[in-house]
C-alpha cells in the first residue's frame, strides 16, 4: 500500500482500493479528531503523504504498519501514566505510538505543516452571521419586484427544500427497489441536473450517497461516503448559517447571502446598509462567488466553507485549502493558495456549467472514482444554450414549452434568441436572472437583448408595415 521512502525524500502518492478514510474508520468508529480532506498549500506537508487530489487522509499522520509501542513517549504522558512510573519505577518503559509517523511530544508532527504561532494566528471567526441580522428575501420583494420574480425561480432559490413545505420538490422516484424510503428526507439539495438528499441521525444532519440524475431518471449508486451537512455544505446551501448555533436563517441561497445581511436595509432603506457588489471591486465582487464555487476550508479546518466571511470582505481571511477539481491541470492550478489561483479556479468552474454530465459539490473533489471520464478529445461534452434551457424545460423538471414546439429554428441558442439573459448596467450577465450562464459558459451562444424587444420576434416573422 505504501512504499517508505528513501532519507529525506517524498512519499509516493498511492491510491487506495477505496477511500482510505472508509477503511480506517471500519474499524476505529470514534470520531475524527483532526479535520480530513484538507489541502496543505503545496510544499509545506514536510514529505508527509497526501491523497492523489493533495488533501490529508488518515494516513497522512499515521503509518498503518508502524509498531504500536516504542521505548520513547510519541505523545504527552497521561496522569495515570505519570503515577503508574512514579509508584512503579522498575516496570519497563512502554510507550504506545498511537502509529503517528513521529513522535509527537513537543508537536513534531504538527510543526510539519503548522509553522510555530500558525494555528494561533488562525482564529474561528464565529457569531458573524447573526440572524438578528437578516430579514430574509421575502422582504426585498415590495421594493425590488422585478428582481425577486427572477431569484425565485433560480436554481439558488431552489438548492435547499423541504419536502413538507414545498411537495414538489423531490424529483426522484421511490419503489421497493429504491435505496431509501421518501419519509427519511428531511431536505432536498438541487433542482435540475442532479439531486441529494439529507436526512436526520438521532442530532445530525447527513448528506445520503445515493444521487438521482435528473436527465436519466435513475439513481448513481457510486459514492461511497455521507457527508456531515452541518459542517460540509449548510454554510453555502442556506443564508444565514451560524455554525456555533448550527441553525440559519432561510434555506436556499437568497438575497442575503451575496447583498449580506439586510435587516438595517429592509428597515431604513438606506443603500448604504447593504451590499450593492457593483460598487466594490471586481475582486471583492468575485470573492462572493468564489465563497461556495471553489474548494477548501475555514481558519479551523473544521468546516468546508468559509466561516465568518461576509460578502465584500476579503475571502482569503477566511477560506484556505484550495485543492484542484477534475479537470484542472499546472496551466489553470498553481496550488500556492493565492487569491489569484483560487480565481483561476472560480472562472475554470464556471467555463463548465454546460458540461452534460453535472456533478455534486463532493464529487468534484472524487477524483478516484468520478463516474464520467473525459470525452475522447480531453474535454468533457457539453451541452448547447437550447439543451441548457431543456434540461429544466424538457419535461423532466418542468413541462416542455408550449410555443414553437419543434418547429425548426435555424439559430444556434434558439432559446436565448428570444429569451436572452438578463445583464447589468455594466453588460455582464445579470445573477437574478434564473437562465444565468457566466460568460465563459455563454461564448456565441448567447443573444444580448435589442433595445426594442419586439424587434426579437422580427428575427422570424416578417415585420409588420409601417403604421401597423
Amino acid at each position: 500500500m505504501e512504499e517508505r521512502p528513501p532519507p529525506g525524500g517524498p512519499y509516493r502518492q498511492v491510491n487506495f482500493r477505496k477511500d482510505i478514510y472508509t477503511l480506517c474508520t471500519s474499524c476505529h468508529p470514534a470520531p475524527v479528531v483532526h479535520p480530513i480532506d484538507i489541502a496543505p498549500r503545496r510544499g509545506i506537508a514536510g514529505n508527509l503523504p497526501l491523497d492523489a487530489d493533495g488533501t490529508m487522509t488518515c494516513v497522512t499522520c499515521h503509518a498503518p504498519h508502524m509498531t504500536p509501542h516504542a521505548s520513547g513517549a510519541y505523545v504527552g504522558r497521561t496522569l495515570f501514566a505519570k503515577m503508574r512510573d512514579t509508584v512503579f519505577p522498575s516496570l519497563p518503559k512502554r510507550f504506545r505510538t498511537y502509529f503517528l509517523r513521529v513522535p509527537n511530544t513537543r508537536g513534531d508532527l504538527c510543526e510539519r505543516c503548522h509553522a510555530p504561532g500558525a494555528l494561533a494566528a488562525r482564529l474561528p471567526s464565529r457569531g458573524i452571521n447573526d440572524p438578528a441580522n437578516y430579514s430574509g428575501s421575502a422582504s426585498c420583494k415590495g421594493c425590488h419586484p422585478g428582481e425577486y420574480a427572477e431569484w425565485v425561480r433560480s436554481p439558488h432559490a431552489r438548492m435547499v427544500r423541504s419536502p413538507g413545505r414545498h411537495p414538489g420538490a423531490v424529483l426522484a422516484k421511490f419503489d421497493g427497489r429504491s435505496p431509501f424510503p421518501p419519509s427519511e428526507i428531511a431536505y432536498v439539495l438541487g433542482s435540475r441536473s442532479a439531486q441529494r438528499f439529507v436526512s436526520r441521525k438521532g442530532n445530525d444532519l447527513v448528506v445520503r450517497t445515493p444521487i438521482w440524475i435528473v436527465r436519466s431518471g435513475s439513481w448513481n449508486l457510486d459514492y461511497w461516503r455521507e457527508q456531515d451537512w452541518r459542517k460540509n455544505c449548510a454554510g453555502c446551501h442556506v443564508t444565514g448559517y451560524d455554525p456555533g448555533a448550527a441553525s440559519f436563517v432561510e434555506t436556499g441561497i437568497g438575497c442575503e447571502a451575496c447583498h449580506g445581511p439586510g435587516r438595517a436595509h429592509a428597515a431604513t432603506g438606506k443603500r448604504t446598509a447593504i451590499l450593492h457588489p457593483g460598487r466594490i471591486s471586481p475582486a471583492r465582487r468575485a470573492m462572493i462567488c468564489e465563497g461556495c464555487h471553489t474548494a477548501g476550508h475555514d481558519s479551523t479546518g473544521e468546516y468546508r466553507f468559509p466561516v465568518g466571511y461576509l460578502p465584500g470582505g476579503d475571502l482569503s481571511r477566511h477560506f484556505f485549502g484550495l485543492i484542484p477539481k477534475p479537470g484542472q491541470d499546472d496551466s489553470t492550478f498553481r496550488g500556492d493558495g493565492t487569491p489569484a489561483d483560487r480565481h483561476a479556479q472560480f472562472r475554470f468552474w464556471s467555463s463548465r456549467m454546460l458540461v452534460v454530465d453535472g456533478e455534486t459539490c463532493d464529487l468534484c473533489k472524487n477524483f478516484r472514482g468520478a463516474p464520467h471520464g473525459p470525452a475522447p478529445t480531453g474535454e468533457p461534452k457539453k451541452m448547447s444554450a437550447t439543451e441548457f434551457c431543456r434540461s429544466c424545460h424538457g419535461g423532466a423538471v418542468l413541462p416542455p414549452p408550449r410555443h414553437h414546439g419543434e418547429l425548426s429554428v435555424s439559430r444556434a441558442g434558439a432559446c436565448l434568441s428570444c429569451h436572452p439573459v438578463r445583464r447589468t448596467a455594466e453588460g455582464a450577465p445579470s445573477v437574478h436572472d434564473h437562465k444565468y450562464l457566466p460568460e465563459e459558459a455563454l461564448g456565441r451562444n448567447d443573444y444580448p437583448p435589442r433595445s426594442d424587444l419586439r424587434s426579437i420576434c422580427f428575427i422570424c416573422h416578417p415585420a409588420p408595415a409601417k403604421g401597423a
